[in-house]
């Protein structure tokens, strides 16, 4: 059995030595083994599970244990939806919930289940319909719905008729970049680089010295600049991401009332012509939002100055549909450099790099990390649940109809996903798991971005070396230095165990090698 005590406040004379001692002695009454005690302090009855760590400990053990035990019920939760949630979790790996004053005990857990699973049902849909009538009401009227509001405003009001007001401040830099983009040619980066210049907080930065909070340090970017001025907010309305699409100030619309328009919620910063035209360049000057742009380094980070250990920048150029790409250090260039100019191929250099990479790791399996969270336990109550409900409802249906295929492919793809919730929730230790396929299948399947993500997490490293005076124009391996760290699941592993793989590998290459001539 697992233990677990949880103290909202902890204090010298509340430590939990005393409730997790009752709770070893009444495992001991019951002979009982204890497998372990997860603990959380400062932490609120009502949190959700997941955002316990010691909670996060329990649902990890779960599988493994018969029983979870806690000095009194509500040290598991204050909140009768969280409890039902843990209930469920204990349900689906059979385990059994008690506390050590006996109001909880494997003799009457069924019962208290049951009511409270009773209680939970109807509190959820209690809250869940007063949240979204409360929320229509609100909308409909134009407030604001809680959360910070737009850049540009600031909400003032009563509780039950807040409202958006300008915020000067940060209006007038709107204001100022709108007139800059339409009637000066600005461009959204020397915007962005000229306000951070000046010392204008950027939107998260600006709400949180409104509000007295401590700063970040955070700056201005273009997209940031972007965000602000294309979102319809700086109209004064009200706006909902669309449907199907993550919540963006790309993608968001205004909330229309009965009749179609907007909904207003504050006055407007930039005029309906204004704000038109600062949409208008925007989207003019953008690549295609989702269309693949030029010039990405795929040896950003990677490729490194042998000179300064700084960066090497890749400088795209393309003259006559060939590709004259260079990976360069900022730090050589021009008289003023503070080292000898240091400049490669971008092409070879990445096809350097690509083919050692792919020869040392290209047919290793890829692996990823996963730390356990009690989560898996959690969507294995929801799975099962889900499954009760439609092996219940395919009782009913008529055998053979559509709507009996239709739920037996739910069954089937709920099973699959069962199958793999109960090996996850297998282990109570994080562990490498397979990603699948290979290295070099990941390789071929990724984009330059993904590229660069796993060459910086297999450790690859590229020392360029400035060309020799005198020497010939040309690419010179000799000047490059490869190497790779390599993951964590290799270099924990005995390194005669790889090599003999390396030759495995070698060998299954060579007899292909052999069959295709």
């Amino acid at each position: 059995m697992v233990i677990y005590d949880r103290l909202s406040r902890l204090f010298a004379e509340e430590a939990p030595d005393h409730r997790i001692a009752a709770c070893k002695a009444y495992a001991e009454q019951r002979g009982w083994e204890v497998v372990h005690v997860a603990t959380d302090t400062n932490v609120s009855g009502a949190s959700a599970l997941e955002a316990r760590p010691g909670m996060r400990e329990v649902l990890a053990w779960l599988p493994r244990a018969d029983y979870v035990l806690a000095a009194k019920l509500d040290r598991y939760a204050r909140s009768v939806l969280e409890f039902q949630r843990l209930l469920n979790a204990a349900k689906s790996t059979r385990t059994t919930v008690v506390t050590a004053d006996g109001v909880v005990s494997p003799e009457n857990a069924s019962i208290i289940v049951n009511v409270l699973a009773a209680f939970a049902e109807y509190e959820r849909d209690m809250i869940k319909a007063r949240i979204t009538a409360s929320k229509a009401h609100f909308r409909q009227r134009g407030n604001h719905l809680g959360g910070i509001a737009p850049y540009g405003y600031s909400v003032a009001g009563p509780v039950n008729d807040k409202r958006w007001v300008i915020d000067e401040t940060a209006a007038t830099v709107l204001r100022e970049a709108a007139d800059r983009l339409i009637n000066h040619g600005g461009s959204l980066t020397s915007l962005a680089r000229e306000l951070n210049e000046r010392g204008v907080l950027p939107p998260a930065e600006h709400a949180r010295q409104r509000d007295g909070r401590k700063l970040r340090g955070q700056l201005w970017y273009s997209t940031t600049l972007r965000d602000v001025l294309y979102t319809p907010a700086v109209r004064g309305w009200l706006v909902q991401a669309t449907p199907g699409t993550r919540r963006s100030a790309l993608t968001n619309q205004p909330v229309l009332d009965a009749e179609g328009a907007p909904l207003s919620a504050g006055p407007a910063i930039l005029d309906a012509q204004t704000w038109s035209d600062v949409r208008a360049i925007i989207d003019g000057k953008s690549v295609g939002r989702g269309a693949p742009r030029g010039g990405k380094s795929m040896l950003l980070h990677v490729a490194r100055c042998s000179e300064c250990d700084g960066p090497m920048y890749r400088q795209q150029r393309e003259v006559r549909g060939i590709d004259y790409s260079t990976y360069y250090c900022k730090n050589g260039v021009g008289k003023h450099g503070k080292h000898r100019s240091n400049v490669t191929t971008a092409r070879y250099l990445e096809e350097m790099a690509t083919d050692d990479f792919l020869e040392r790791f290209g047919g290793f399996a890829l692996m990823r990390w996963q730390e356990p969270d009690g989560s898996a336990v959690l969507q294995l109550s929801e799975v099962s649940g889900q499954l009760d409900n439609l092996t219940g409802n395919l009782a009913n249906l008529p055998a053979g109809g559509r709507a009996a295929q239709r739920v037996t492919a739910q069954i089937t793809a709920l099973e699959a996903r069962m199958e793999e919730l109960e090996a996850e929730a297998a282990h109570a230790v994080g562990r490498w798991v397979d990603a699948g396929g290979t290295v070099a299948d990941a390789w071929k399947q990724r984009d330059t971005d993904g590229r660069r993500s796993l060459l910086s997490d297999l450790g690859a490293l590229a020392i360029v070396r400035p060309a020799t005076p005198g020497a010939p124009k040309r690419f010179d391996r000799e000047r490059v230095d490869v190497s790779f760290e390599g993951p964590a699941w290799v270099r924990d592993r005995d390194p005669q165990e790889l090599r003999l793989e390396e030759i495995e590998l070698e060998e299954i290459l060579a007899d292909q090698e052999d069959t295709t001539s």
